[in-house]
């Protein structure tokens, strides 16, 4: 780059002021150098970059990093008080949202549980460190090939556990149970999981071992606030033409369908990893106030 002129100079001291007094430092994620290659007009001019991309940039679609989409994020956030950058370091992330159509918040959490107990935001860790540690980058399920399972399925049969941090629940198979006259119909309900990898396998395990062996009934509790949990769910249990029902107080669920399809979220494209036959479900929550909606 060619050495700035005195009045760009001149610029970029006052707009840095100016930015330093209204906005506050520059985020982490933001990266000048990048931002002004690509903007050879504000480099030329000695604005102070990231008060171009919060006043200006931003509404114009120009991306802070090589790794944020400013028209992606939009899309999900809609209108924010923040720049784009800004609001998803501070608010975005929490909620989900995602920086690009490369990059999956919850999936990099859900995977790398550890970025989860540092509080670290995700994007900034796997630039930082990730991406130079071998760590991958899932892409966005808010792309068109998002997760298939949940295509088509009705918001009210799309359930996660826990549904608060720290929560407990119990997951029982069983071989036999009582024809409930009362049993709603769902062509497809999903059961969305936040476990760590021993609980995933232990949940892997247990399907199996009922499977091949001959008990009545085989349960499985999880005890999220043991430990730091990634805040998404890693684990999705599809079952297939369901009847189901729900206790009075909301936390029980009853459950016989005719096939359990147990999808991996934490792999770089979420993928079916088991499929196993009908049988019966009962899922608890054993945490105060928890249950579902009503179904």
């Amino acid at each position: 780059m060619s050495a700035q002129s005195p009045l760009a100079r001149i610029v970029g001291l006052a707009t840095g002021l100016l930015r330093r007094a209204v906005i506050g430092r520059v985020p982490k994620l933001f990266d000048a150098a990048y931002y002004r290659e690509r903007n050879p007009g504000v480099a030329r001019s000695g604005l102070d970059p990231f008060l171009h991309y919060a006043w200006i940039g931003a509404r114009r679609d120009r991306n802070p990093n090589a790794d944020f989409d400013t028209a992606f994020y939009r899309r999900q956030s809609g209108r924010t008080r923040l720049d784009p950058l800004r609001h998803y370091l501070q608010i975005g992330a929490a909620q989900g949202l995602d920086p690009s159509p490369a990059f999956s918040t919850s999936l990099y959490l859900a995977r790398y549980p550890d970025v989860v107990a540092a509080g670290i935001n995700p994007l900034l860790h796997f630039r930082n460190d990730g991406r130079t540690e071998g760590r991958e980058a899932a892409p966005s399920p808010i792309e068109p090939d998002r997760l298939r399972a949940l295509d088509g399925v009705a918001e009210d049969h799309i359930l996660t556990l826990p549904e608060a941090e720290g929560g407990r629940f119990v997951l029982t198979l069983l071989r036999h149970g009582p024809l409930d006259p009362q049993a709603s119909f769902a062509p497809r309900l999903c059961l969305q999981l936040c476990l760590d990898g021993v609980e995933y396998d232990a949940l892997l395990d247990a399907v199996r071992a009922f499977e091949a062996g001959g008990q009545e009934a085989v349960a499985l509790e999880i005890d999220t606030g043991a430990g730091p949990h990634p805040p998404m769910p890693t684990q999705l249990l599809a079952f297939e033409r369901c009847f189901l029902t729900r206790s009075g107080d909301g936390r029980l669920l009853s459950l016989r369908y005719a096939e359990l399809r147990v999808w991996d979220l934490r792999l770089k494209r979420p993928g079916v990893a088991a499929l196993f036959p009908g049988g019966i479900l009962s899922a608890r929550s054993l945490a105060k106030g928890e249950g579902w909606p009503a179904l």
